[in-house]
């Protein structure tokens, strides 16, 4: 067994603050609540015991649905998306750095596309495909990337769980056609 720290982010709508943390401090005795915040969303840190991490966000997870069933879970909060002096600051390197890595100016190319924009000039990235170019393409392991492809995933299926209400069937049929066949096996 193994401690997994971890946190997650939901809306509990209709509950103050006082009358969410008795609620969850009665059945979630690992976990530290944070919020709400003032767009309404509250973090529930984790400090649990588990085989893997996957088994920690797992069992968490179920407790957070059976304790609050009307609450919806957002995601595990992590630093998914970079700009290019995240990038920098996360690999110990130079912002100049970056910039020419991203721009095929230096290393072998291949940078990952950006996953983005946050207005007209910074593009962001997703960590994973940064983490993973990094690792693969220039042999440099970044330390903090063990679990992110698995937890771009998760918080990918939560957000598509969250949306799913919002599709007609045919959307939702999309939808599932663009998962792999074989997801669960």
């Amino acid at each position: 067994m193994s401690n997994h720290t971890f946190t997650l982010l939901f809306l509990a709508p209709g509950m103050g603050i006082d009358e969410l943390s008795i609620h969850l401090y009665e059945r979630i005795d690992d976990a530290s609540l944070m919020g709400p915040g003032s767009d309404g969303t509250c973090l529930l840190e984790f400090d649990r015991q588990a085989a893997s991490f996957p088994d920690a966000l797992a069992m968490a997870l179920d407790e957070l649905r059976s304790a609050l069933p009307e609450a919806t879970i957002l995601r595990v909060e992590e630093y998914d998306l970079a700009t290019m002096g995240d990038i920098a600051a996360r690999a110990g390197r130079t912002a100049e750095s970056v910039r020419l890595l991203v721009n095929g100016r230096r290393g072998p190319g291949g940078f990952p596309p950006a996953a983005g924009r946050l207005g007209a000039r910074t593009k962001v990235w997703r960590w994973t495909d940064v983490a993973e170019w990094f690792d693969q393409t220039l042999g440099e392991p970044l330390s903090d990337t063990a679990d992110s492809a698995f937890i771009q995933a998760f918080n990918d299926a939560l957000e598509i769980r969250r949306l799913a209400s919002r599709l007609g069937k045919r959307e939702r049929q999309v939808v599932a056609g663009a998962l792999p066949d074989r997801l669960a096996a």
